[in-house]
Parts: C-alpha cells; structure tokens; sequence
C-alpha cells in the first residue's frame, strides 16, 4: 500500500493504482471521458488534467499511477485552465443542440462544461458536418457530431467483448466513430455501449425522443430475463417501462446482454394477459378469483385437500411464492405442490457458488453450457478473468462449447455423455471411493478425458457452469466434489426457470420428481383442479407428451400469469398477474442470492399482484390469507442467499453413455441447450434481431442436404412427430447432429420420444 495526498486529503490505495482511482477513494471527482476501471487507462480525451507537485507539467490522472509521497492538486488554477481549453476544443465542432438530445441532462459534457468551461466561446468558424443519427444497429443510433472521441465504445466491443464491430475512421478533425460499411453492429453486448457513451453520441433508437431527465422515473432492479439477475435501473414514463439501463454495483460492471436490455415492453406486448376469462368468456379478476375459491371448497369437500395441485414457474418474485406456498398450505391443505423446469435434473444445492467465487476460481468448467448464449454477461466475466489472470477454462459437452471470445480446452462427446465422461475422468485422476463408485461399469476414461480429470482434480478452487440436462450429472458431480477434498468445487446453475431458486427459498419442492407425479396424477384421473401459477407445463416440462395429458384429463385447470400457456384452449379459467417492473419484490439468482426489484409502471388492464388475487380466493374459499406482508424474505439468509444444506447425496454409479443410434435416412442426432435470445418473454423491441433460423448444423451437413447458400427451412422427424425449423449452419455443431434451443415457438423438443431424428429439406430459404 501507498499513501499520497491529494486536494490536502490523505489516500491510501495499493500500489499501481491510477490517480483518478486515488482520488475517488477519498471522495474527490476528477472529471473523464475515456477512462473506464473495466477498460483500463488511454489518455485519449485529457479532460481529466491534474497539477502533480514536482512534475513539470500537467499529468492526466487516467495514466498516471499513484506513487508514495505523491502530492496531487486536481482544482488548481493550472488544472482549470488546462480542463476549460480540452473543453473549448471539444465544443468547436459540437453542434450544441442539448434541447433536442437525449442525453440532455444526463451528459458529462454538459455538466463539464457548466462546472469547468468557458462562459462564452471564442471561435466563430463553421462546424464541420457529420452524419446525425445514424443507424449502426437495429438499436443503436450514431450522432457524429456530438462525439469526443473518447473511444470507449470502440474498446468495449474490440478488447473486452472480443468483437471489433465498432471502428475509428478517418484523420484529424474527420475522425469519426462508425461501422464497417454495409456490416451492422451485432454483439449481443452491443448495447452497453449506450450506457458507456459520456456523451449523446451513441443513443438508443427505441429510447429515443421517448422521454427527458425530468419526466421519467428511475428505479433499481434487476434484468429477469436470464437466471443472472444483472443489476439494472429501470426507466418509467407514464406507467410503462420506456428504457433499461445497466447499473454498476460493487464487483459488477454493470454490463447487460441486448437481450435483456430491449425486452423491457414485454409487459405491453400485444399478447399479454391483460383480462380474466372463464371457460373463454371475460370476466373480472374479482370474480374469476372467487369462482376459483368456490371451485377448489366443493372439491376439497368432496374429495379431499388432496386432489387439488399447485405448479409454479420461475418468473412470479419470491414473496408470490411464499404466498403459492401459504395458500397450499393454510388454505387448501393440499402438499401436492411443486415447480415446472426444463431439466430433470434437482442441483446439489450445497454446491452452489457465487459470482465471486467464480472470480476467485483458478478453474472453470463449462459443462454442457455455452455461457455466450445461455448467461451472457457470465460469458463477459469469464472472458475478463481470462485476461486479467489467465483463468483455465475447460469445456464438456456433445457441442463445441468455446469460440473465439472465450478460450481454452474441450471434450466433445457422444449426445448423453457427458455424466459417464466426467466420472471416468473423475475416477481416473482420483481413487476417492466415490468416484470409483461413480464409474463402476464405465469404460475407463481415455487420454485426453483423464488431462480433463488431472485438471479437475487437481484445481485449486473450481466452479461449474451446468445447463441442468443429464440427471446422472448430479452423482458425477458429487463425486467429483468429493474427490478434490476440502478443495472448494462449486457449480453454478445456467438453467431456467429464471427466479427458480425463489421457490426453494419459499420451501416449494423443486424436484423433478415431485412435479413428474403430480402431472402423473394429474393424467390418471387423481386430481380434480390443477392450478398453474406462471407455469406454462407443456412447453417447459421435460416430458411434453406427460404434461399435455396432465391438462386434457384433468376435469378443470386454471392459469395465472403474463403470458397464455400452451394448451390454453384446455384451461377453465385464467386469470392476469403484475409481471416485472409493475410491482416491488425479490428475486433469487443463480447463486441463490436475494435481490430486491423497485416496480416503475402499472400493470395494464386488469392485473393484479399475485397476493392481492391469492387473497381473494382464499376469501371465498372460506380461509383467509392473513399477514402476507409481515413476511421478510431476508429473514434467516445467510449473506442475502438461500441458505445451503451440507452435502449427503449418496454417490452410485453413473449410466453407460449410448453410441448414437441412426436410422438409414437420418444420420443425425438432436442436441439441444439453452438461448436467452430464444427464451427471452415476448417483446416487440427485441424481435429486432430475433432469429429466424434458431436450428443449426454443420456447413458439411447442410451442403450434403442441398442447402448450399447454409441455409434453409427443414423437417425434423422422429418417431410419429415432426416438425419444421429454420437452420443455418454453424460449424461449432459437430457432424451428424443438430442443435434446436430449448423454448422455440412452436418447435415441442420435449415430446420426442427419441433423439435420433431424420432432417429433410422443407424449403429451401435464400440466406440474407
């Protein structure tokens, strides 16, 4: 540690640390333009001039590393003048057009300006015209004119995101930010730059002449479109959502994937349940609320507390849960409750890690999981403790899981192997018991699987990124855990439902299991009401076909949530709930961390909180809730996470992975993951860039299939089902298989019976 002085006010920071750094440790504002702590020193814009005693001239803060003894003045007279003259020559161009820009009010250089500038200008010259909103993106607008070249856009995309999409053209006073010609800006961290722009240079086309500083409402919360949960603010403007902005909060950067960034209207989005119906008919919410609690009395009457069951998704806030939980509970009396994921697989909770953990991890492994797509703004983490300390990644999965912006090794194996070639690697680097026990009956790992257990084992502290898919992950994973010792081994979960963690922390059941047999029940005639709670089985659960039964013979099902679910024709009733952003509630991440989201707009038509709905029912039910509010979330965590339970799964061995099995005219195999850009809630903003063609395949394969331009619409078949996806080819899909995210409209994955499918040419489609 050194210690320095600056304005009289004594700093101490560790050694190497920026003056502009220094100062802001001791409560001193030194203006900046290119400097970000994520992107590292440039000294391109010199507003932040500092007088340094023994230095002959003046120094800019952002390249200037802190010394011991130092003596800094960043408000003297030298200081002003040299900040008032970088301000002079970044207006000479500048069109001064603030009334109309929609970064007025919240610009820096206005505020520069206005506490460090010129009262009145000296040069009188024509401005040099340059291109004025100019689109480099479906969302983002260029105004030359207002640039100062900072060039903190240009480094974002090119050094941190590893993705040079945005460049400096031209020389001297032509210089100018822009796009390749003809090429437009399509990082799905493209959006960032928006937030990152000091100035009104780089605007969001959806935001823009949309609202002013001073008639928005701005509160904080939290992106929930993804199970990262990335800290945001949130922008209202009467009563709807009309922006999202990242925020920075300590250890995050305040980064937002596109994605969640312009999914903001999916509250107003045009299929959105905005009104109560019985059997298809509108009513009011008040009224299908009491007919739902006089249906569920005269069933609990008649055949006990029992045969009503209650399904939840991931996308109400944790005080719902509660509430579904209390309602099941203290109302119904029924225990049949439970949660609706797109895996089978139940995660060790006593393994789950946090973010900081996986910033202190020598050692990542991604496992089945291509955080670029299923958890993006992770994706930007790995990639910048990869460069900052050389962070190990390795990679398992039947897909190439690593691309340019993220390397390191990976094994890629047969569809529904991944659990057998983690325990024989596992079981090859260590004689712990349990990982032996684990790979009884496996072939024994070969070369390169066991450097993968070596590396494994071996790590210092490990975390996992797992996508949730092979149950038989769960024991290879406890005996990996077991084998390393006191070792920390963490595993984070990329899979959805979003807010699922909300519901262990309620005390819902989240097993597979549980959720299976209520479906089961539902099927088999032992369930009279089924209540689905922003569920949405059909399409969610991993067995489709199961839960598509579960709906047709259950005598009467009822929905509350945002959006309709599959199957709405077979529902009795539904009823709308406030979504994201139109009530005030918590969330629980990835790392089972509580985070508290500030509502900013009013839910539309008629919806209602979800207590406010519960309470009514259970008014006719003829038991009222009572003291829902009383309930503190936080209450009894540990760090504001769910509190983890040791680890006492009993490790047995691991299934046989099974060679891919073709048929004569298929040759392939369906793989399939998750995309935060395919399970994204409906938004006509996003739909900007939503992909046609989500299926992908090899180059080769498709060029063997006639689809020469990489291409195309085509029928996949399997069994007695079928159905037609857009794919494009995509050479990280190893030969032979075919790669459909999880969550595609109208695409049902989860009722094929098998994965071997045949892929035949629907109709052949120009590429764009």
């Amino acid at each position: 540690m050194i210690r320095l002085t600056i304005d009289g006010r004594e700093a101490t920071v560790p050694e190497g640390t920026m003056v502009v750094d220094a100062a802001a440790t001791v409560g001193i504002d030194i203006p900046i333009y290119c400097y970000h702590q994520a992107l590292g020193p440039l000294g391109a814009c010199r507003i932040c001039l500092v007088e340094i005693e023994k230095m002959p001239k003046l120094m800019t803060a952002c390249t200037t590393a802190a010394t011991d003894g130092m003596v800094v003045h960043t408000q003297s007279k030298a200081a002003e003048k040299g900040r008032r003259g970088i301000l002079e020559f970044l207006l000479i161009n500048h069109p001064l057009d603030c009334p109309i820009c929609d970064k007025g009010g919240e610009c820096f250089l206005q505020d520069y300006v206005f506490q460090y500038g010129a009262g009145q200008a000296r040069f009188e010259e024509a401005k040099i015209q340059r291109h004025k909103e100019y689109p480099v993106s479906p969302y983002i607008l260029v105004d030359q004119e207002r640039c100062v070249l900072c060039q903190r856009c240009v480094r974002f995309l090119g050094e941190y995101v590893g993705e040079e999409q945005l460049l400096m053209d031209g020389r001297g006073v032509h210089t100018v930010i822009t796009n390749v010609p003809g090429i437009p800006v399509t990082s799905p961290f493209s959006g960032n730059v928006i937030d990152l722009c000091p100035v009104g240079a780089l605007l969001s086309e959806p935001y823009h002449y949309r609202a002013r500083p001073w008639n928005i409402e701005r509160e904080e919360t939290y992106c929930s479109q993804c199970p990262v949960g990335c800290p945001s603010s949130v922008t209202g403007r009467d009563g709807q959502v009309v922006r999202l902005e990242g925020r920075p909060t300590p250890g995050q950067w305040g980064w937002l994937c596109d994605h969640g960034r312009f999914t903001y209207d999916f509250g107003t989005h045009p299929t959105r349940l905005t009104e109560a119906l019985l059997d298809a008919n509108p009513v009011t919410v008040g009224r299908a609320a009491q007919v739902l609690g006089e249906r569920l009395a005269a069933v609990v009457r008649e055949h006990g507390a029992d045969a009503v069951a209650i399904l939840t998704g991931g996308s109400h806030i944790l005080e719902d849960h509660h509430a579904l939980r209390r309602f099941a509970d203290e109302v119904v009396g029924t225990s049949r409750i439970g949660l609706v994921k797109p895996v089978e697989s139940d995660l060790p909770l006593a393994l789950l890690g946090t973010f900081a953990e996986l910033e202190q991890s020598d050692t990542v492994l991604l496992l089945g999981t291509d955080p670029y797509e299923s958890v993006p703004v992770v994706h930007l983490g790995l990639r910048e403790q990869v460069r900052k300390r050389g962070l190990r990644v390795k990679a398992l999965g039947d897909r190439h899981l690593l691309r340019e912006t993220l390397a390191g090794e990976e094994w890629v194996v047969e569809p529904g192997g991944m659990a057998a070639a983690l325990a024989a690697a596992t079981a090859a680097a260590s004689s712990h018991p349990d990982a032996r026990r684990a790979a009884e009956g496996l072939d024994p790992a070969d070369e390169s699987l066991t450097g993968l257990g070596q590396a494994l084992v071996e790590a210092d502290a490990l975390t996992i990124l797992w996508d949730g898919r092979e149950p038989d992950l769960v024991r290879a994973l406890v005996a990996l855990a077991r084998a390393r010792g006191d070792r920390a081994t963490r595993v984070l979960p990329t899979f959805g439902p979003r807010n699922w963690l909300a519901a262990v922390r309620a005390g819902i059941p989240t097993d597979y299991e549980t959720t299976r047999r209520i479906l089961m029940d539902a099927a088999d005639g032992r369930i009279q009401v089924l209540l689905l709670w922003g569920a949405d089985p059909i399409r969610d659960f991993p067995d489709g076909d199961l839960a598509a039964r579960a709906l047709e013979r259950c005598p009467e099902v009822y929905f509350g949530g945002v959006f309709p679910p599959e199957g709405a024709k077979l529902l009795a009733g539904m009823l709308p709930t406030a979504a994201w952003a139109e009530e005030t509630g918590t969330y629980v991440n990835m790392e089972g961390r509580l985070q508290t989201a500030h509502g900013a707009a009013s839910a539309p038509g008629q919806a209602r909180p979800t207590r406010s709905i519960l309470q009514t029912v259970a008014r006719a039910f003829g038991s009222p809730l009572r003291r829902l509010d009383e309930w503190d979330p936080y209450e009894g965590t540990v760090e504001d996470r769910v509190v983890l339970p040791p680890l006492e799964e009993t490790v047995t061995s691991v299934s046989r992975s099974e060679a891919a099995q073709t048929g004569k005219d298929s040759g392939f195999r369906l793989i399939s993951g998750f995309d935060v850009a395919v399970t994204h809630d409906p938004s006509e903003v996003a739909a900007r860039t939503k992909e046609e063609r989500p299926a992908r395949m090899h180059p080769q394969d498709l060029e063997d299939l006639g689809l020469q331009d990489g291409s195309g619409l085509v029928q996949i078949l399997s069994g007695d089902r079928s159905f037609r996806v857009g794919v494009r080819s995509d050479p990280r899909i190893p030969r032979g298989r075919v790669f459909v995210p999880r969550g595609v409209t109208g695409v049902p994955i989860n009722r094929l019976t098998t994965t071997d499918v045949a892929v035949r040419v629907a109709e052949e489609v120009a590429s764009r």
